[in-house]
């Protein structure tokens, strides 16, 4: 692994300073195993019992209660707003099942359809008030929010409409606010760690951005799971620059997401 200078670290550097931080944030490539397989690891490893709050499961007032003795994974992922069909599990299961057996507690921080639909729609101002006076707090840049549009264009394949990219945008920023407000609750007792998509966790524009606001004097510690080009080469360093620490891993095997989108030549 890897310091955002470039400067590589042993595991047992990486577990010290998870240790000495009251915030994790461990960012993932939704369909890359490893990266579930990898932050399973840190978290059984963990000398402390920290909490754990994780994209995938839908907020609530307080911690996910843990699955009964007799009761079925699939349906405790159900009860709690987990969707398999589109977090593809049991990607997440090794993640899942070392926050099960070793944190403190969990929770969810997921934004229900309704809410991301009024936010996409209506903009800022359209979000849950406590998540609004977060987003408030912490007011996007003029570059966070020029980076945040490309991310958005290239991940819909360069098809997204012109039109639709500040509600796009605002629906990116009321999940990270959201991610927020549940480590915030979560860090009552102990460390708080985010399990969530490399986008929500780099440090120019998400989740980082609003908890230094939130949280003024604690320490941080933003870890990036990136993957090794094609053709073997590291990540170049802008991107392993949005982190404090990268993992790099092999690339997961995918088809091209976007090829059904490209017109074919001359259409």
């Amino acid at each position: 692994m890897e310091s955002g200078s470039g400067a590589a670290l042993e595991t047992g550097e990486l577990l010290n300073r998870m240790a000495r931080s009251e915030f994790v944030l461990l960012g993932e490539l939704h369909d890359n195993p490893i990266h579930h397989q990898v932050r399973g690891s840190l978290i059984r490893a963990a000398g402390s019992r920290p909490a754990v709050v994780f994209e995938q499961f839908q907020a609530s007032s307080g911690p996910i209660p843990l699955p009964g003795a007799d009761q079925a994974r699939e349906a405790w992922l159900d009860a709690n707003g987990f969707d398999r069909t589109g977090w593809r599990w049991p990607l997440h299961q090794p993640v899942v099942e070392a926050a099960i057996a070793n944190a403190r507690s969990l929770w969810g921080s997921g934004i229900s359809r309704d809410q991301l639909r009024a936010v996409v729609r209506g903009g800022d101002a359209a979000a849950p008030e406590d998540l609004r006076r977060l987003m408030e707090g912490a007011p996007l840049t003029a570059p966070a929010r020029a980076a945040i549009d490309s991310d958005l264009v290239a991940g819909h394949c360069g098809q997204l409409p012109e039109s639709m990219i500040p509600g796009m945008r605002s629906a990116q920023v009321v999940r990270d606010a959201s991610m927020t407000r549940a480590l915030l609750s979560a860090a009552d007792g102990g460390a708080a760690w985010l399990i969530a998509g490399n986008g929500h966790v780099r440090a120019d524009v998400a989740v980082p951005r609003l908890l230094t606001v939130a949280a003024p004097g604690k320490r941080l510690l933003v870890v990036g799971l990136l993957e090794r080009r094609k053709d073997g080469s590291l990540p170049d360093r802008t991107e392993q620059g949005r982190y404090d620490l990268v993992i790099i891993t092999p690339a997961a095997e995918r088809a091209d997401p976007c090829a059904s989108m490209r017109r074919p030549p001359g259409g």
